[in-house]
């Protein structure tokens, strides 16, 4: 396997390398194509009714040891699901349409860590900042141009053009801790960007 840092850079979409030798691109995500936002929302919004409907309802009649009422309870809980998951994707489309249906999302890549918006003062760095010494999994979704490291507390979605995934991909795998999870992945990793 050829080192990434040997990888010629004339055979990749939109990586380039700065005046400090990181690499940086910026990925153009596309609402209309790209759906994984509105997915990762819809988890969110999901979950934050869900968990909360489930606690109140176990505290509620859990410990009565009969479910009177409960199928009202579970029917409200579930419509309220359903609206606000409604109510994400109407937002979702809504903000599509001002915004033109991209968002342009920037990349600093150096031997340590990954940064996703690094010309952002506003925002704490250590937010943008994922180093690749606490990455403990990575998942990948090819379909959606999607690298996901997982650290303990925060995932890092990291959206890369498919022409310059692997390079990526080996890159992260090159870098971050081994594991047997890692290594099953650097096995399998060519083949699933063959499917892609």
């Amino acid at each position: 396997m050829t080192s990434p840092d040997k990888e010629p850079l004339q055979e990749m979409n939109g990586l380039y390398r700065d005046a400090e030798g990181n690499y940086r691109w910026v990925y153009e995500m596309d609402s209309g194509s790209n759906r994984s936002f509105l997915k990762l929302y819809l988890l969110i919004f999901g979950l934050i009714i869900l968990i909360p409907g489930a606690v109140l309802f176990l505290m509620i009649y859990g410990h009565r040891g009969y479910l009177d009422g409960a199928g009202e309870y579970l029917l409200i809980w579930f419509g309220i699901f359903a609206a606000v998951e409604l109510l994400t994707v109407l937002i979702y489309k809504l903000i599509e349409k001002v915004k033109g249906g991209s968002t342009d999302i920037p990349y600093l890549l150096s031997d340590d860590y990954i940064i996703v918006h690094p010309d952002n003062t506003r925002t704490p760095k250590a937010y943008l900042r994922t180093d690749f010494s606490s990455v403990k999994d990575i998942k990948l979704e090819p379909d959606s141009d999607l690298i996901l490291l997982c650290e303990p507390l925060r995932v890092t979605h990291v959206y890369v053009y498919p022409e310059d995934l692997p390079f990526v991909l080996n890159y992260f795998l090159d870098r971050v801790p081994q594991s047997n999870r890692i290594k099953e992945l650097r096995s399998r990793a060519n083949e699933m960007l063959k499917k892609a």
